[in-house]
């Protein structure tokens, strides 16, 4: 995707605006929404990021920060959209420190986490299938992680299973919660949100 949202880029902005929360958990509270079929309307998201990262009441993201958090959410619901291959964590790159990206995926499962439970709000547990719930517990552990003591070969590959675990979780309950409710009752699933 060439105009994927730079993990980088995005820390510097949200620093820059004194906003202490790390890229891969604002991405994956917005997935957590959009798994529940919510997030799609801009001012949605970004009420719900602005009270994520403690913001004033009315205060809001500066309209450039705002627009790439939107653009984060639209590459996102692209993504669940499609065939799933392009749906991609905000993680930082890998000539990072591995005990960086670690808990960069610890926070995006919490902000997923987050996300999922604003946006099911009324719902309880028993309503959930058996694979959302053990998919949730799942991200609720990874989320609870610690960062490895040691950096090899066989770390990183953990970590490469962990992130692909992480993708196909948020990927499963999307699909459970919003594509398979649009194909029964017939509708076509939303397109990604589109700038103007």
């Amino acid at each position: 995707m060439s105009n994927q949202i730079d993990f980088e880029v995005l820390a510097q902005s949200l620093a820059a605006a004194g906003i202490a929360h790390s890229p891969s958990e604002l991405q994956g509270l917005a997935a957590g929404l959009l798994a529940t079929g919510h997030g799609g309307r801009d001012e949605e998201l970004l009420g719900v990021l602005a009270s994520h990262v403690d913001f004033e009441p009315g205060q809001q993201f500066s309209t450039e920060l705002g627009a790439m958090l939107v653009g984060v959410r639209d590459e996102l619901a692209g993504g669940f959209a499609g065939t799933g291959l392009e749906l991609h964590l905000l993680l930082p790159g890998d000539e990072e420190d591995l005990g960086l990206r670690v808990a960069a995926i610890a926070q995006w499962c919490e902000g997923f986490l987050v996300g999922f439970g604003t946006g099911s709000a009324n719902t309880h547990d028993k309503d959930l299938s058996q694979g959302i719930q053990e998919a949730l517990s799942d991200l609720a552990a990874i989320s609870q992680v610690e960062t490895p003591d040691e950096s090899g070969d066989e770390e990183e590959d953990m970590f490469e299973q962990v992130a692909e675990h992480c993708r196909m979780a948020a990927l499963m309950i999307y699909t459970e919660l919003v594509m398979r409710p649009q194909a029964k009752s017939g509708e076509t699933p939303p397109a990604p949100p589109t700038k103007h």
